[in-house]
Formats: structure tokens, C-alpha cells, sequence
């Protein structure tokens, strides 16, 4: 299947690419905040299992798995240049292959995985290509398998999360005078120059309005599964599509995958240990009373073998 199934690889242009690289490398833990939030994931599940990691970008987690003992692991993405860099970064480690591939059809046998991780891959994909992606999931894993999958929530599409202290007030006005000066559709470069001095911005949606103007939106209601979204971040801005939890929750189960528990990626525990290593970023309280980013802990039946 080809790549246009993939709205990053549509949108990005080859030197945007390696700028998001370069900074994603510059500050790993501004990955997906993730540092304190896999330790225990990585230190119990990782040792000895069979890694596979789904869209796995630069390699980070492929890294990471390599380094908690992990069996072997494998590591695909559908963009050439994200590869290169991967292998690049995980060449110390025999065990770990990457390669580029497509979560629609990806490049392994049946029933082979114990683990796998596809983090922020299903808004990267359109509906099809997503359901797919489930089914594809199911496939590869082995029986008893696991999958962490990692997707944005309710609340990222209905809130503008700041800094801690950041004025509110303040940075909207900012947003929608920057918004004013903005073309019709205009281009991820144009959108990311626009942005570049939301520095208090964690997380913000936008859409682009009937006329081709980008505009904030905080309505789910207003938004159609599949639908793309513009998502500004403190490391850049980048097209994703819209899927609310149910849509994720769905597919799981059409796929015949168990979802085992749901857990919030900002426990109020892992907000603290994160503002401890994050000193300049702080995360406030708000971000695990309305949580944006959502940890689905799925697994393959024991009994059911894919014929």
C-alpha cells in the first residue's frame, strides 16, 4: 500500500523531516513524555521477549527495548530517511533489524511477537489504513501477545494545555493574531514559522474552516472520525487524523484483540517525576484530571490462532 495512506508522509517535506529528527534528538524526553511513564513498563515486560516496534520513527524505543534485554527487536517505518536514521542510532545492537515497511501489510510472519508498541501511529494513519493496522497488530503478535498502544483522547481534541504558569489570556490572543496572518491553506512550514513562538503551547488543535483557513478548534462534536487536524506541540506542529477513544476501543476488539486496562499516560505520579527531570516545562495539574494521551493495554488470545 502506498504511503498516501499516511498523513505525516504526505504533509512532510524531506527537510522537515530531519528538522523534527534533529529536535526529537536534541530532547528525547519531549518524545512523548514518556520517560517515567515506560520504566516499569520496560524494566517487566521487555526482558527476554520478542520486540516489535510499530512506525518506529528514529528508533528511540527500539533503543530502549535493545538496552532493558529484549530477546530481539524489530523496527519498521514507511519513510526511508526515519529508517536510516534508526539504524544509524541502534547499530550497536545485533539484535535489532529495522527496515522500511507498511502497517497495512507489515513484513512478518504470523504469530511471531511478544511485544509490540505502536505509539501515536493510528492518528498517523486514514480510517482504513487504521482499521487495518488493528488487524495487522493481531497478526504478527503471538498467542498471549501484548501491544501497548499509545493514542491521543478525548480531552487532547477539547483543551489548550499550557505550561504551568503560562497566561492563558496572554497566549490566546497570540494564537489568534498569528491565525489572522495565515493564507489559505497554508503549508506545514508556513504553520510551523506562525507557531514557532508558542513557547508556553503544549498542546493545541486546530482545523482548517470550509474556506481554507486554519482555525483552533476545543469541539469534539464538530470533528468526523477521520478528519484531519493540525496539532501544535511544544517540539513542532504536524497534521494527524482525529479518532476519539471509542473509535481506538472498537477497532481492538473488531480485530479480535482483549484490551486487558486503559491507563492514563499523566498519573498525578508520573506528573511529578516528570517536572522533576523537566524543570523548565512543568506540567500542571489539569493534565491528569483531563489526560490527553491514553496507554490501551491489548493482548492476543491464547486460544485464538489467525487461520
Amino acid at each position: 500500500m502506498a504511503a498516501t495512506q499516511y498523513v505525516h508522509a504526505e504533509k512532510y517535506e524531506s527537510s522537515e523531516v530531519k528538522l523534527f529528527s534533529q529536535k526529537t534528538k536534541e530532547e528525547p524526553q519531549n518524545l512523548a513524555f514518556l520517560s517515567p511513564t515506560m520504566a516499569e513498563y520496560l524494566r517487566s515486560d521487555i526482558p527476554g521477549k520478542k520486540i516489535l516496534d510499530i512506525g518506529c520513527g528514529i528508533g528511540n524505543w527500539c533503543y530502549k527495548a535493545a538496552e532493558c534485554g529484549a530477546k530481539s527487536v524489530d523496527g519498521f517505518d514507511i519513510q526511508e530517511e526515519m529508517v536510516e536514521l534508526a539504524k544509524k542510532a541502534n547499530s550497536k545492537f545485533n539484535m535489532v533489524k529495522i527496515q522500511v515497511g507498511d502497517v497495512m501489510c507489515m513484513p512478518y510472519d504470523d504469530n511471531v511477537f511478544d511485544v509490540a508498541f505502536s505509539f501515536y501511529i493510528t492518528c498517523a494513519l486514514r480510517p482504513e489504513a487504521c482499521i487495518k493496522h488493528f488487524e495487522e497488530l493481531y497478526r504478527v503478535l503471538a498467542p498471549g501477545g501484548k501491544a501497548l498502544v499509545v493514542a491521543h483522547s478525548r480531552p487532547a481534541f477539547e483543551k489548550l494545555f499550557l505550561r504551568s504558569g503560562a497566561d492563558k489570556t496572554a497566549v490566546e490572543e497570540k494564537i489568534t493574531d498569528q491565525l489572522m496572518h495565515l493564507k489559505q491553506y497554508p503549508s506545514l512550514s508556513e504553520i510551523n514559522y506562525a507557531f514557532q513562538s508558542f513557547n508556553e503551547v503544549l498542546r493545541a488543535i486546530f482545523t482548517l474552516d470550509e474556506n481554507g483557513y486554519l482555525q483552533e478548534t476545543r469541539e469534539v462534536g464538530k470533528l468526523s472520525i477521520g478528519q484531519i487536524v493540525w496539532v501544535k506541540t511544544q517540539i513542532t506542529t504536524f497534521p494527524d487524523y482525529f479518532y476519539d477513544d471509542q473509535f481506538i476501543q472498537q477497532q481492538s476488539n473488531a480485530a479480535g484483540l482483549n484490551i486487558d486496562r486503559i491507563e492514563n499516560y499523566y498519573t498525578e505520579e508520573r506528573r511529578i517525576a516528570y517536572n522533576k527531570t523537566n524543570p523548565e516545562i512543568k506540567l500542571d495539574k489539569d493534565i491528569t484530571d483531563t489526560p490527553p494521551i491514553l496507554m490501551y493495554h491489548l493482548s492476543k488470545p491464547v486460544n485464538n490462532l489467525l487461520t
